[in-house]
């Protein structure tokens, strides 16, 4: 049975497991080139850090002059996180180690309209997941909640949540997940959780500046500024949705279900929009077009303003129209109607195809282990 039995880190243990993450195989050397600490500190950081589990090392590098160097990895054994999350007509729950690798996923319809509904569904999944015989003896560091909404940063302790889920308790649903798997729970909004998925997952790994635009219900945004997620005084970068306030609905995942069932499509749930073909399909077509011409100025506005490494669509969006709307954006991007030379972000479709929210959510506690002054609340206490 997997068991909450936290790290006490600090902030500068913190630092090089974040260092070795995002740029793995870094030696001793490394690290104290990185961070100016002295090689005998270096060296006991790192013991401790061999100790727990949540580093390990690698094979020596030879053929340098002097003693070989052993660069160093994040260890997958170093914890398991759950993930929870349930962006617009699915639920899911993800288990991922330490090393950010996906262990198992529940996928689950939710169409339900109470919390005594979901929690039913929740129940038998968290009860497989702490009674798998692969996870016995297994660190669990937390659980991470994503949801559509935003923390109040300027007054109470607060999660505020659209009116599609005024059914929802979250400090309730918080207490009620942290007693299940004995362990502090963490929320944050869906878009920021794909935002911060989406870094981790970068090739050049944790790209200083990203932007996830998050097709749901609505239509969210997620900011990843200097390498961290700026949540602004509403908890979240902004409800970009409201940009669209054309005759033309805002252009979501569920304005994509609307557009087929109102061609009379049989599409039951969002989920069901990836078992239909997209490739000259005319109604697709002309939903990415007219998609890309409302998302065209936010693009914009975020190259001019932030200036992201990348822009990643995430979200319920089926993979292939992801794709055709990035193809659109990045190809109005190339002609841009402004005055002067710009520099865009590169315009990607989400690595995690419909499960960004999710593994975002998994994140949240391995992200915030060790940060006890600056991470997010428990909010399972």
């Amino acid at each position: 049975m997997i068991t909450h039995t936290p790290h006490d880190l600090s902030i500068s243990q913190r630092r090089l497991i974040d260092l070795i993450r995002c740029k793995p195989k870094l030696t001793r050397a490394d690290l104290g080139a990185a961070t100016g600490l002295t090689a005998g500190a270096i060296s006991r950081l790192v013991r401790d850090l061999l100790e727990m589990g949540v580093i390990k090392e690698l094979e020596r590098i030879s053929g340098m002059r002097g003693q070989p160097a052993v660069p160093l990895e994040v260890s997958g054994g170093g914890g398991i996180s759950i993930g929870v999350s349930f962006p617009y007509g699915r639920l899911d729950v993800v288990a991922m180690n330490y090393a950010g690798v996906q262990i198992a996923h529940f996928k689950t319809p939710l169409e339900g309209r109470n919390q005594a509904e979901l929690k039913q569904i929740l129940q038998p999944q968290i009860s497989e997941l702490l009674g798998r015989k692969d996870l016995v003896g297994q660190r669990l560091v937390g659980v991470g909640l994503s949801i559509p909404g935003h923390l109040r940063l300027d007054g109470p302790k607060e999660f505020v949540i659209p009116p599609t889920l005024d059914w929802l308790d979250v400090p309730e649903l918080c207490v009620w997940l942290g007693n299940a798997f004995k362990a502090p729970v963490f929320v944050e909004n869906i878009a920021n959780a794909a935002a911060i998925a989406e870094a981790y997952a970068a090739p050049e790994r944790m790209p200083k500046d990203l932007a996830a635009i998050n097709f749901g219900h609505g239509v969210g945004i997620g900011l990843m500024v200097s390498g961290r997620i700026h949540q602004g005084t509403g908890g979240m970068a902004g409800e970009v949705g409201a940009l669209f306030p054309s005759a033309d609905p805002r252009p979501s995942a569920h304005d994509l279900l609307m557009v087929m069932r109102s061609a009379g499509r049989d599409v039951p749930t969002v989920t069901d929009l990836n078992g239909f073909p997209v490739e000259g399909d005319t109604l697709i077509d002309a939903w990415v077009v007219r998609a890309a011409q409302q998302l065209t100025p936010l693009v914009r506005m975020l190259n001019m303003i932030t200036a992201p490494q990348q822009i990643v669509l995430t979200g319920m969006l089926p993979t292939n129209v992801v794709a055709m709307l990035a193809g659109n954006l990045t190809e109005r991007m190339a002609h841009p109607e402004v005055g002067f030379a710009m520099n865009p972000a590169r315009i990607m479709p989400s690595k995690f195809d419909t499960l960004a929210n999710v593994i975002g959510a998994a994140w949240l506690p391995i992200e915030s282990e060790g940060w006890q002054e600056e991470g997010r609340i428990n909010w399972a206490s």
